[in-house]
C-alpha cells in the first residue's frame, strides 16, 4: 500500500531473484533481511555462500529468474569508480539471458550537488569522481536499454547515507575524538539516512510492483535529514568541531515524492542508524 492508501498490485512468479555483490556492504545488509528467504540466490565474486562468478565466464547459476538487484559496485576510496558502468552493462546483460522481467542499480546521491533545498530526480549534478563515475553508470544503463529494447526493464536506486556505511559510522567505530565539519548555523553535514529496514523494504516493493508502476530512476532514503553531530552524540563520543571547507555542502536532502507513490519510508533516527550499523559491524569480524 503506497502513502495514499491505495493498495499496489504485486507480481507472482516462481522463479527467483537474483542478488549481485553479495558479500559488499549493501549485499550483507540485505542478506541478514533476507537470508531465510528460499526465492532468493546470492552472487558474490569473493569465498562467500551462494554463487561464485564474475563477468566474463559461464554462469553456473539459476536458468531463469524473475529480477535481478545488482549492488555490486566500486565505492569510494576501494577501486576505480568508472569500473561501474560494465558491472551495471553486465547485470542487465545476465538479465537478459536469464530472462529477468527487471533489474535493479543501486546509484548515490553522490549525484546531486549539496543544496538546502530537497533534490528531486531531474537535479543531477555530481561534484566528485565517485558522483560523475555514477551519474555516468546509469546514462549506460539507459543506453542499453536504447540499444536492447527487448531487455529487463531497469530501476536505478539513488540511494541516501547507509546505515554503517558512511564516513561517519566508521569514525564512530575507532576510538578518539569524532571530528565533524561545522557549518553556518552551528549545524554539522545533515544527509538523508537510510536504515536497513527501510533498505530491505524498498527493495522488495521495487520487485513485485507492476512492471507499468517501476520508476526509471527513483530516490531512496528515509525521511528529512539527520545531523552527523547527533550521530556522534548519540554514540556518546566526544565530538570535536572542525571548520568546514566546503560550506555548500552542508545539507544533501532527497526529495522522496516518487518513491512515495510506491511506499512511504518513514522516519529513521540517530538510535536506529547506530544499532543497524553495529549489526553490520558484528557480522564483519
Amino acid at each position: 500500500m503506497n502513502i495514499q492508501g491505495v493498495p499496489v498490485e504485486r507480481v507472482a512468479c516462481s522463479d527467483p531473484v537474483l542478488v549481485l555483490g553479495g558479500n559488499g556492504r549493501l549485499g550483507r545488509i540485505l542478506h541478514m533481511r533476507w537470508a531465510n528467504r528460499p526465492d532468493v540466490f546470492w552472487q558474490a565474486r569473493g569465498p562467500v555462500a551462494g554463487i561464485r562468478w564474475a563477468p566474463g565466464v559461464p554462469w553456473p547459476g539459476p536458468a531463469r529468474v524473475r529480477a535481478i538487484v545488482a549492488l555490486w559496485g566500486v565505492v569510494p576510496g576501494r577501486g576505480d569508480p568508472a569500473a561501474n558502468v560494465p558491472l551495471a552493462c553486465a547485470a542487465m546483460a545476465l538479465g537478459a539471458a536469464l530472462g529477468a522481467e527487471r533489474v535493479l542499480h543501486c546509484s548515490s546521491a553522490a549525484v546531486y550537488a549539496p543544496a538546502p533545498l530537497p533534490r528531486n530526480e531531474t537535479q543531477t549534478d555530481p561534484r566528485s569522481a565517485y558522483g560523475k563515475a555514477k551519474l555516468a553508470m546509469e546514462q549506460a544503463i539507459a543506453a542499453w536499454q536504447t540499444a536492447n529494447p527487448q531487455g529487463p526493464a531497469a530501476c536505478v536506486l539513488r540511494i541516501g547515507n547507509v546505515a554503517g556505511a558512511d564516513s561517519a559510522f566508521a569514525a564512530i567505530r575507532h576510538r578518539g575524538p569524532v571530528r565533524v565539519d561545522r557549518f553556518a548555523g552551528g549545524h554539522g553535514p545533515r544527509r538523508s539516512y537510510l536504515d536497513h529496514a527501510t533498505l530491505a523494504r524498498v527493495i522488495d516493493v521495487l520487485l513485485t510492483c507492476p512492471n507499468t508502476a517501476l520508476p526509471g530512476v527513483v530516490n531512496v532514503a528515509n525521511d528529512g535529514v539527520i545531523d552527523m553531530a547527533d550521530l556522534v552524540r548519540a554514540a556518546g563520543r566526544q565530538l570535536v568541531w572542525t571548520p568546514a571547507k566546503t560550506p555548500q555542502a552542508g545539507t544533501v536532502l532527497l526529495d522522496l515524492t516518487r518513491l512515495r507513490q510506491l511506499v512511504d519510508p518513514g522516519p529513521t533516527d540517530p538510535a536506529t542508524l547506530l544499532a543497524d550499523a553495529a549489526t553490520l559491524f558484528r557480522g564483519q569480524r
